[in-house]
């Protein structure tokens, strides 16, 4: 199959072109594969050209004084654009002046060749200056260009000492490049001396620049030889100008690298502090190109794969840079900085994408033999290089090279605690945890050789322990191992160190309960060995059950504690102690009232047990109950308040018990509660009422004078209560409250009556006797005189029963006053009026 052909492109000012018919500035002939949208907007932005200033001030005639302007970068598409513009002199007119451009457009797939040969770019001898519009517009593909070879490796430094380029200043310029081809910024060069001779050597300094950088940046640099002033081009990093054009503080090019020779002045060039590996090999090797195309082609295979960013990453070449030096035996680039370098083979190795990692490998391999060498022979790592030899682990090739590794940190732990390097042992043991495939196997290995028990797993275990100081942490630590050692959990050390460290923690926890939950949380969706889980959580509710005070808990947490339990096996509970056992056995009891369909008196249910567990499970059963009180509690609220002493009388706090029930429901809990209690024969002696329940429920009533009784509709409601007991309590309780002057109508109550009636007529009698303007029976009276005056009855009178004058006898009664005369108008000629 025949390889594609590199096209050609004209450009000037013609009488007509491909894209217009009048005269004009246009593409004037092609290549028949060449894409016309590809012409305007790829070629045509840099078919342009200005002559110099200083020659147009001269009006210089002989064109080839003018400097050619050489391009080359690559098109978004692929290809790689290599073109010349020149000045011409007058066009078809012979009145204006005109340029011409000649562009190559080489195909992807060929540009490598182009890009790895410097020469075939800038030796290019088939430019044209000229079109005959006789031979038309349609220019032939071409095979190959023909060129001629650039600068050998013996003129190199001679070139730039001519320019006045040093060491230094090539550096920079360099570190300025293949910066700009990972950033914005532009690199602007001026030259100084004659313009044509200026375009030469633009030439030879762009060659030799162009040698230096890797193959991948290459593919990406984009150059210009010669524009009249600085400019912003797209797919153009380097641009050489006319000297003078560079013009510091204009604000357009004052962040760019500005290396103008012309004015000997340079902006924005300097180094940064450090050393720069590629920069000092680049020219240290600057003679001989061979080194530099072996380093070029070791980066290329290395890179197989790599992303844009990486393989135009300055950086990249710092660092391959100093592999390829050890690669090739200069050790002292290792020795200089030993984890630094293997830093950066884990870094190349990691990255899934790069396809050739042979090179690496064995280069890892090399500098690994030398490091277990070094250790033999007792020559101590920085803890560093032990980190990074580690991280290797993740990144070997196959089994041998990870157990080799593996061997490594081993070997490093061991002598580590040998020399008592406490802290160097306890870093690089931390780093290892770090890394979960790694650690599992160094615990494995540590744990299949009897003599490393006890130093690297035992001790560390110990170690590790002391920072725990929460359950949360705890159980994170569990964790840990059996994500990365499940072998390690499966240990009898390890179940003997952790138990106990997490019981006492737990036995520290306020709420012990909550603790022992999550735990069991935690080893419900437990990943590890089932016996460990299994051996822990027995320890922990045994503990539990040690522990933990009744009286504290709540329904919640009695049924927890049960839910934790109704799963284990016997010898669970053969393997409780005795205090433990009492606890679960008091709890069964009061469980067992759940399951029963009628509740047994309290001799019965606390039959077994001493005063001070019976206590314990009243405490619980009045824990446990629900408020509002419900009728089905009635018999639990017995059992609360009973007296499990023997010396005492009553065998119930009735008080106490009453007041409870109140509290928990008001009275109509109170009223629900009696009218179930009046059908326990436990409240009563005989037909009686038990004599202490009936002194409390007296007491009840009389609360507040008998309050209770008072209201109607509460009284028949108590009443109601069928007892006849109850109901005598009830009268004896409304006797001894009711005021005495009430029990004195209720038993003299005809007596009282008729006095009242015989006191209320009198008083109403007189009232009305005394009353202004009322006759005497008898039609007795003065003549000419007015009725003899009486005495006047207040008009704002407050009547007073006559039974609170029997009761209080401070009550003033309204004495008769003799009547005041009537006032007569102010005369001091009428005399007042005296009674007769």
């Amino acid at each position: 199959m025949s390889r594609p052909l590199i096209l050609q492109q004209y450009y000037t000012r013609g009488r007509q072109g491909i894209f217009r018919a009048n005269e004009g500035y246009d593409t004037v002939a092609k290549s028949p594969g060449l894409d016309n949208q590809f012409i305007k907007k790829t070629l045509h932005p840099f078919c342009v050209y200005q002559a110099p200033r200083q020659l147009q001030e001269r009006s210089e005639a002989d064109v080839s004084r003018y400097p050619k302007a050489l391009v080359c970068f690559r098109a978004e598409t692929g290809e790689l654009v290599l073109g010349q513009s020149v000045f011409v002199g007058a066009d078809f007119t012979g009145q204006r002046n005109t340029f011409f451009s000649h562009n190559y457009v080489i195909p992807a797939e060929r540009s490598d060749v182009f890009i790895r040969e410097p020469a075939r770019i800038f030796g290019v001898e088939s430019f044209q200056k000229q079109h005959d519009e006789a031979k038309g517009k349609e220019l032939p593909g071409l095979d190959e260009l023909p060129y001629k070879q650039g600068t050998t490796g013996q003129d190199r430094r001679q070139v730039l000492q001519r320019l006045g380029i040093d060491q230094t200043v090539f550096k920079q310029l360099l570190h300025a490049i293949m910066l700009s081809l990972s950033g914005k910024k532009k690199v602007f060069i001026s030259l100084p001396g004659d313009i044509a001779e200026s375009t030469a050597q633009a030439h030879q300094l762009l060659e030799i620049l162009y040698t230096c950088l890797p193959y991948e940046m290459r593919r990406h640099f984009g150059f210009l030889t010669y524009s009249d002033e600085p400019q912003s081009k797209k797919h153009i990093h380097l641009m050489f100008v006319e000297a003078g054009s560079i013009r510091p503080g204009n604000g357009q090019n004052d962040k760019d690298f500005l290396f103008d020779f012309a004015s000997q002045r340079l902006l924005n060039t300097e180094l940064t502090e450090g050393k720069h590996e590629y920069l000092d090999f680049a020219w240290e090797f600057l003679q001989d190109s061979r080194i530099l195309a072996s380093f070029h082609e070791f980066c290329e295979e290395v890179l197989q794969g790599a992303d844009r960013q990486t393989g135009l990453s300055l950086v990249t070449y710092y660092q391959l840079c100093a592999l390829y030096q050890i690669e090739k035996g200069r050790m002292s680039v290792y020795e200089n900085n030993r984890p630094a370098i293997w830093q950066v083979l884990n870094h190349y190795l990691r990255q899934a994408q790069l396809l050739k990692k042979d090179r690496l490998h064995e280069l890892m391999r090399a500098i690994y033999l030398l490091e277990t060498q070094a250790l033999s022979q007792q020559h101590w790592p920085e803890i560093e290089l032990v980190k990074q030899i580690a991280d290797s682990y993740s990144v070997a090739r196959n089994e041998v090279e990870k157990a080799e590794k593996v061997q490594y940190v081993i070997d490093v732990l061991s002598k580590g605690k040998n020399l008592l390097k406490t802290s160097y042992v306890a870093e690089v043991y931390q780093h290892v945890s770090g890394h979960r495939d790694l650690f599992h196997a160094l615990m494995r290995q540590v744990l299949g050789y009897k003599v490393l028990v006890k130093p690297l797993f035992e001790e560390y275990l110990v170690e590790r322990l002391k920072a725990v100081a929460t359950i949360t942490q705890m159980l994170k630590e569990i964790e840990f191992w059996a994500k990365n050692a499940p072998l390690a959990i499966r240990h009898p050390f390890f179940a003997t160190t952790t138990i106990p460290k997490l019981i006492g923690l737990m036995i520290e926890e306020r709420k012990r309960l909550d603790a022992a939950m999550q735990i069991h949380h935690f080893f419900d969706s437990f990943a590890g060995s089932p016996s460990y889980a299994e051996e822990l959580l027995d320890e922990v509710d045994k503990t539990l059950l040690k522990k933990v005070a009744l009286d504290t808990l709540s329904q919640k947490d009695f049924d927890q504690i049960l839910s934790l339990l109704e799963d284990k096996p016997q010898t669970f509970f053969d393997g409780l102690d005795l205090e433990a056992r009492n606890k679960l056995d008091m709890m069964m009891n009061v469980a067992s009232l759940e399951e029963l369909s009628e509740i047994p008196g309290p001799e019965e249910f606390f039959r077994k047990w001493d005063r001070n567990d019976i206590e314990s499970q009243q405490r619980l059963l009045q824990n446990m109950l629900v408020i509002p009180l419900r009728e089905e509690s009635f018999a639990k609220v017995a059992l609360i308040f009973h007296v499990a002493d023997e010396s005492q009388q009553a065998a119930f706090r009735y008080a106490e018990m009453i007041a409870y029930v109140g509290k928990g429901g008001g009275d109509e809990a109170v009223h629900a509660f009696l009218q179930w209690a009046m059908t326990q024969r436990m409240f009563f002696s005989g037909k009686l009422l038990e004599p202490a329940f009936r002194h409390a429920l007296k007491s009840f009533f009389a609360e507040e004078r008998g309050q209770r009784l008072r209201q109607k509709e509460w009284r028949k409601r108590w009443y109601a209560i069928r007892n006849a007991d109850f109901r005598k309590l009830l009268d004896e309780v409304r006797n001894e409250t009711t005021h005495p002057l009430v029990k004195f109508f209720r038993k003299k109550s005809t007596a009282v009556t008729g006095l009242i009636v015989l006191v209320a007529a009198g008083a109403v009698s007189g009232y009305l006797y005394w009353q202004p303007g009322t006759q005497p029976a008898n039609g007795d009276a003065h003549e000419g005189n007015e009725a003899p005056a009486r005495v006047r009855v207040p008009q704002q009178v407050e009547f007073v029963p006559v039974y609170k004058l029997m009761v209080d006898p401070k009550i003033e009664p309204v004495l008769m006053q003799p009547a005041l005369p009537e006032q007569a108008p102010e005369s001091p000629t009428e005399p007042i009026p005296q009674d007769g």
